[in-house]
């Protein structure tokens, strides 16, 4: 385990500010103008430089694009030589309404992963809009178009929000022709500004996986992130059910370092960046240009949420039938759903993990495909 790198990923904050005012969005502070200085980026870039392992910058929240292309090139300079020597790579979140042929031929140049965030068709989208209240999706589209004219890949982050989760198979449609690579998908949480929001019922949930797995079955021409790892799970439970047989598996989780676009770093989760200022407090680490990330990351193991959080991950090994699936759930849901980083079960552990295996054995029972006792192996893989 000591060799196991910290962090494989270093979440940064180009930005505050944000041109879209989703419904559900979680950032505090998406209509403040906050930018991101190069003397943070050279920072993390002298850090990285010291790591014997390569690293993905991901480029997320506000609107990273509303920066403007200048700057955001003064920005990624500093990791220049070092993505050519492979030790980093650039990946980048964007709600795609700021897309342009110069942001094209920047991602090309810097062999930038993209993902857009994006919810189905029109209706499904209509919770995403302008700060004025007008709808993004028009604009979304013309991004995804530029990205495709310009022969450029892009995955999706998906949010299920009250417009799509009645009607997974329009939804499934819709993001099957679109021409992404891969599809993720969100329940809408309740976290950081968006801790108040209504939820929803187990049932809901269920239904939107079970019809979005039956859609999928139905025309299998996309990735989707949650179902290919519940399935990855179940197969391997129910075909190896000898537990010596079967590879235990063992989580080292990421510190997943998050840098603020004033250098302050948090870990653990990227969100916890995204409390109001008073409360963000609490979980600021350090600061890049006062000390090297990887230092400040290595030093941050014994901080008091870093134990918690792993006390709750034990605990969730302990106690949880999907665990090997899960992994111990979420540091920042615990703590805005709970009140508690050392918690176990959350909204988010049934909604986005628990519910899509129930969901995918439930469809498979109904066709005969499993048994009843290969859902119960799967269900106590980590008991028996």
């Amino acid at each position: 385990m000591k060799n196991i790198p910290l962090f494989r990923h270093i979440i940064l904050q180009p930005t505050t500010i944000c041109n879209l005012n989703c419904r559900y969005c979680y950032l505090p502070d998406r209509d403040k103008v906050e930018r991101m200085a190069e003397e943070i980026t050279e920072a993390i870039a002298r850090s990285v430089k010291t790591l014997n392992y390569p690293v993905c910058l991901v480029w997320h929240g506000g609107e990273p694009l509303a920066i403007g292309i200048k700057a955001f090139k003064e920005l990624v300079e500093p990791f220049r030589d070092l993505r050519i020597k492979q030790k980093v790579r650039h990946s980048v979140q964007t709600n795609g309404t700021l897309i342009s042929q110069q942001w094209c031929d920047f991602f090309r140049e810097e062999k930038f992963e993209v993902g857009v965030s994006l919810d189905g068709n029109e209706f499904q989208n209509s919770e995403r809009v302008t700060i004025t209240g007008i709808p993004a999706f028009p604009k979304i589209m013309n991004g995804i178009e530029l990205l495709k004219r310009n022969g450029l890949s892009f995955s999706v982050l998906a949010t299920v929000n009250s417009k799509n989760i009645g009607d997974p198979y329009a939804f499934y449609d819709f993001f099957s022709a679109l021409g992404c690579d891969s599809l993720s998908i969100n329940v809408e949480e309740k976290e950081g500004f968006n801790r108040y929001s209504h939820g929803f019922k187990k049932s809901e949930v269920k239904r939107f996986w079970k019809g979005l797995f039956r859609a999928w079955q139905e025309n299998p021409v996309i990735k989707i992130r949650e179902l290919d790892m519940a399935l990855g799970w179940i197969n391997s439970v129910i075909f190896c059910k000898d537990k010596k047989g079967r590879e235990e598996k063992h989580y080292a989780r990421g510190f997943w370092p998050t840098v603020a676009f004033n250098g302050d770093l948090v870990i653990i989760s990227p969100e916890f960046i995204s409390t109001n200022e008073n409360e963000r407090q609490q979980f600021i680490v350090g600061n890049v240009v006062e000390k090297p990330l990887h230092q400040i990351v290595f030093e941050s193991q014994n901080v008091w949420y870093a134990k918690e959080f792993f006390a709750g991950v034990a605990n969730c090994r302990r106690t949880c039938a999907y665990y090997e699936f899960c992994g111990g759930g979420q540091a920042s849901n615990k703590y805005f759903e709970l009140g508690d980083i050392a918690g176990t079960e959350t909204a988010h552990c049934q909604n986005t993990r628990q519910l899509v295996v129930d969901s995918i054995l439930e469809v498979f029972e109904s066709a005969n495909c499993c048994h009843k006792d290969d859902r119960k192996e799967v269900l106590y893989a980590k008991r028996y």
